[in-house]
């Protein structure tokens, strides 16, 4: 018998996108109990238990979709500019605060769950705490904790530098001892001063042995690639994702190696590209050149930032076209870009070559499947929790109506965001004249 006494939510829109890649269905509907979805399907099927409390929303015109899935956030950062070895020596309560105040951002542009790659300390840790315990309201939340790193690897400075096989072992164990879902590894260098981005970082056997001792425990492995050597590495350890994915030699020369991404292809590994955060970096340039001119010196920052954007969206293009595992992972709050506007990595990854449609399932069920979440949410399905959000738009056909997000369910709750003031203020702008513009028209894509 059904519980009729538990009341129903009834949210029915002009379209439905279940995140699975389905056409939409119109007039589309979703009756959620509880935390939990009971029933999608076109709004004439969907009908409540009779004498149920019904509390209904009806969105005409707009779309009902799953909640969006950010595969790789930093919520400690700041989207500033500043570096991560600035953001490491603030006081653990700040970045704490500061990664509150980052949740919150997400959640409102309609991030139902993130998957964050690394953090200070126990900082994330004690965020989920205050999650658990009411104090703030958050998306959900897949965390690794500190990333592993050799001694002056990238990310280091936020807690766990080891050195050997047993060293590293021990770290993995440590990080699922504290509460970690995943395990994050520096696999080569990055933007840390101390680090060298197009040298592997761990020799393989430390590798193995980070990997092979979190898959004993269940847990998935992703490992930050800034060469292409990482990313040979990464598959030789048998990881389960590749963050960034930079295809260079280790003299810096960009060489795309189609025998590596038909490996990652064969393995069954998903690609994190984060193509927005470089083209953020192009931004901050570009708006400082527009307020009061470039230094010869920063121009050629400018010139060299727009010749690793081009590689990078021509690398995707290709990666794309091979049919690869390819996941919306912002990147943010790293560098330039801010939490809140997971939407501009997922735009790039459509203007690369996904169609809308395949845009809309990597931040959403395919997304899910990439943090071993999917049986918990990513898509509209009966028995998974109610990860909701509306759309002023169809996304299936223009996918920045993402970005007009006009409502946010979590867990069946309805997100209280505020005013409009608030929500305008979390999106970042591009500058007036964008100079990566002639990149994308080459790719095909909008501008």
């Amino acid at each position: 018998m059904e519980d009729t006494a538990q009341g129903f939510k009834l949210i029915k829109a002009g379209r439905l996108i279940d995140g699975g890649g389905g056409p939409p269905i119109e007039d589309g509907a979703v009756l959620v109990r509880g935390s939990k979805i009971i029933a999608v399907g076109p709004a004439k099927d969907v009908i409540p238990p009779e004498g149920a409390l019904v509390e209904a929303y009806n969105y005409p015109g707009k779309t009902v979709m799953p909640g969006l899935i950010d595969c790789h956030t930093h919520h400690n950062g700041f989207g500033d500019g500043r570096p991560g070895e600035d953001v490491a020596a603030l006081p653990d309560e700040v970045i704490t605060l500061q990664a509150a105040r980052n949740a919150r951002d997400s959640l409102f542009s309609g991030v139902t769950s993130i998957r964050d790659n690394g953090a200070k300390n126990m900082t994330m840790f004690r965020l989920r705490e205050a999650v658990q315990h009411g104090i703030i309201q958050a998306p959900r939340m897949v965390l690794c904790g500190r990333p592993i790193a050799i001694v002056g690897g990238h990310m280091g400075y936020f807690g766990t530098e080891v050195t050997g096989p047993v060293e590293a072992t021990a770290a993995v164990r440590q990080l699922i001892k504290e509460g970690a879902d995943y395990i994050k590894i520096s696999a080569t260098g990055g933007s840390t001063r101390t680090s060298f981005p197009l040298l592997p970082a761990f020799t393989l056997d430390e590798l193995k042995a980070m990997t092979q001792e979190a898959h004993k425990f269940g847990k998935l492995t992703a490992t930050h690639c800034s060469s292409t050597q990482g990313t040979i590495d990464s598959l030789d350890a048998g990881v389960d994702m590749i963050i960034h994915c930079v295809f260079k030699d280790r003299d810096g020369t960009a060489n795309f190696r189609e025998d590596v991404a038909e490996r990652i292809g064969v393995q069954g590994a998903y690609v994190n590209p984060t193509v927005h955060v470089a083209r953020s970096r192009v931004w901050a340039f570009q708006r400082r050149k527009e307020a009061h001119g470039l230094s010869e010196q920063d121009q050629a920052k400018l010139d060299e930032s727009l010749w690793e954007l081009e590689v990078r969206w021509t690398h995707l293009a290709r990666l794309i076209e091979m049919g690869l595992k390819i996941i919306t992972g912002s990147d943010s709050s790293w560098g330039n870009y801010k939490l809140g506007n997971t939407v501009y990595e997922t735009e790039c990854l459509v203007q690369a070559g996904m169609s809308p449609m395949k845009g809309i399932v990597s931040v959403t069920s395919d997304a899910a499947k990439s943090l071993g979440i999917d049986s918990v949410t990513g898509s509209l399905e009966p028995g998974k929790e109610a990860d909701v959000i509306i759309v002023d738009g169809n996304p299936a056909e223009d996918i920045n109506t993402l970005w007009k997000i006009t409502e946010v369910f979590l867990g069946g709750q309805r997100v209280d965001r505020g005013p409009e003031s608030v929500l305008a203020g979390i999106r970042q702008h591009p500058p007036v004249f964008r100079p990566e513009a002639s990149i994308t028209s080459a790719l095909g894509g909008s501008n």
